[in-house]
């Protein structure tokens, strides 16, 4: 897969429609030789990028150069590091849409550096977290048993109702949760996030410091026995708010 498209892809999962916009956006100026443009946006979306970096490392809501800058300074993002973002910035900057004529091999080597640069910004998010990581972390399999991934985890999405297992729909980070959708589209089916300060019963099914919020059952080989179980459906999985109006 070309670098531009992997890049597109890991923004979507990652949640960050705000880089993707522009990157998108960048990608579309380019193809249209509107270099100018494209180099404006390519330096959005390297700005969106450290912006959402800063979000989730730091719980801080952080614009363009300050949220850079911050990073740098709690040493999530290096100092060589920030150099060659402070380069890339620079290059997309000083032929821009607003500062003069850009050419396409200019305009090439923005592209290419920016995409590079938000790989660089993406190695700093953790890793989502899937339902195979909770039961691989909190559940202990006997000698010859082996827990089951997502790709065996089967359950169903409540608007079309058709059974799926959980690799088959797009997985996504929503703030600080991974959200996987239905693989026709249709809804949030599982969600994988922390249990929060006060708990809601009937909302998940908590192991260790995760909660798996399930909209209808698992169902759970457990592989070496040839039995299976499941987690139920949990009837509150997908609210977002406790019932009496408060949020969690």
């Amino acid at each position: 897969m070309p670098p531009n498209l992997r890049l597109q892809k890991r923004l979507r999962e990652q949640g960050m429609k705000t880089a993707l916009r522009h990157y998108d956006q960048a990608e579309a100026a380019f193809d249209r030789r509107d270099f100018e443009a494209a180099n404006g946006q390519f330096r959005a979306a390297i700005d969106a990028v450290f912006e959402a970096v800063a979000k989730v490392r730091l719980g801080k809501p952080l614009k363009r150069g300050d949220a850079r800058k911050k990073l740098e300074e709690q040493s999530v993002i290096a100092a060589d590091e920030g150099r060659t973002i402070r380069l890339a910035v620079s290059m997309a900057s000083e032929k821009g849409s607003h500062a003069g004529l850009s050419d396409e091999d200019h305009a090439e080597a923005v592209r290419n550096l920016s995409t590079a640069i938000a790989f660089l910004g993406l190695m700093k998010l953790p890793g989502l977290v899937r339902v195979e990581d909770v039961l691989s972390k909190a559940l202990r399999s006997p000698v010859a048993w082996r827990l089951a991934k997502d790709e065996e985890l089967l359950t169903s999405c409540p608007t079309c109702n058709e059974d799926q297992f959980l690799n088959e729909g797009s997985v996504s980070r929503v703030e600080d949760e991974t959200v996987y959708e239905c693989k026709n589209g249709c809804q949030a089916i599982v969600i994988v996030g922390k249990p929060g300060d006060s708990p809601w019963e009937g909302r998940g099914y908590r192991l260790d410091e995760y909660v798996i919020r399930n909209a209808t059952d698992i169902w759970m080989p457990v592989l070496g026995t040839g039995r299976t179980v499941f987690i139920p459906a949990s009837p509150a999985a997908l609210m977002k708010k406790r019932p009496g109006g408060r949020s969690n």
